[in-house]
């Protein structure tokens, strides 16, 4: 190890790179260690391609392991990307493959047997879709339902809404009377009121999500790449958003650097 060591070390000699003071290179027993300078919030730049390879001793792939990966450019992954925690996209999201693999799930632990996982597939539409449910009863034939503040916030006010109403325990008509991102009102016919009285009822409000008003389905294969491009109100509020959340982490960044000098 030491000579390989005393060798590398020549060649970069040799080579002419220098390192500044601070920088290290530290040679362990099962790996290797590159920091810049002796704080946490360093950083080190890689040109060129990097590789990860277990060689003999692995199965054809090796350990990347990081506190924190930000990836300026494209990111091919051919295997298996898994996300131990959340993960954040900030432009669109695309799934390609097979037609049998192009879905997107979520695992959810069986409740009684630990060695079965309950497999959900995402709804999948052509549209963005915001949606709102809940159960309730009218008074005097009629119901005034305020729907929540999230659905009012994201979703269009030049789109059509949709409302569907069921009720529950008895045949009765019910109808919308008033809707908006707000409210909806679902009244009774006065028949049915007389013959059955107040009458619980599910309902499920369905609108656009704004700025994806006139979003196309099919698209050329080419335009997919360029899409990204596209900046709407949707988008610059995100960008903003985003700006803030970085901007506080680049204060708490400097004041976790004043504590530790």
């Amino acid at each position: 190890m030491m000579a390989k060591v005393k060798v590398l070390a020549a060649v970069v000699l040799l080579s002419g790179i220098g390192f500044n003071a601070a920088a290290q290179i530290n040679f362990n027993a099962n790996d290797i260690t590159f920091r810049n300078h002796n704080n946490p919030f360093g950083f080190t730049e890689h040109y060129g391609d990097l590789t990860l390879n277990g060689g003999v001793t692995g199965t054809g792939w090796g350990w990347f392991t990081c506190n924190r990966l930000q990836v300026n450019g494209q990111a091919a992954i051919t295997g298996t990307l898994n996300v131990l925690n959340n993960l954040i996209v900030h432009n669109s999201l695309s799934v390609w493959g097979s037609v049998n693999a192009t879905v997107k799930h979520f695992i959810h632990p069986h409740p009684t047997d630990d060695s079965k996982l309950i497999r959900y597939v995402a709804v999948e539409s052509g549209e963005a879709l915001t949606i709102a449910r809940g159960t309730a009863k009218t008074i005097n034939g009629q119901a005034t339902i305020e729907l929540p503040e999230h659905f009012s916030l994201v979703t269009s006010k030049d789109a059509s809404i949709t409302v569907i109403a069921t009720p529950e325990g008895a045949p009765v008509l019910l109808y919308t009377k008033q809707k908006s991102r707000e409210r909806i009102v679902v009244a009774m016919r006065p028949s049915d009121f007389s013959e059955f009285k107040d009458v619980e009822f599910s309902f499920q409000v369905t609108g656009l999500r704004d700025g994806f008003e006139n979003q196309e389905v099919i698209i050329d294969e080419d335009k997919l790449e360029s899409s990204s491009n596209i900046r709407d109100d949707v988008q610059r509020r995100i960008d903003a958003y985003s700006e803030r959340v970085r901007a506080r982490q680049e204060l708490r960044g400097r004041e976790k650097e004043i504590n530790v000098r």
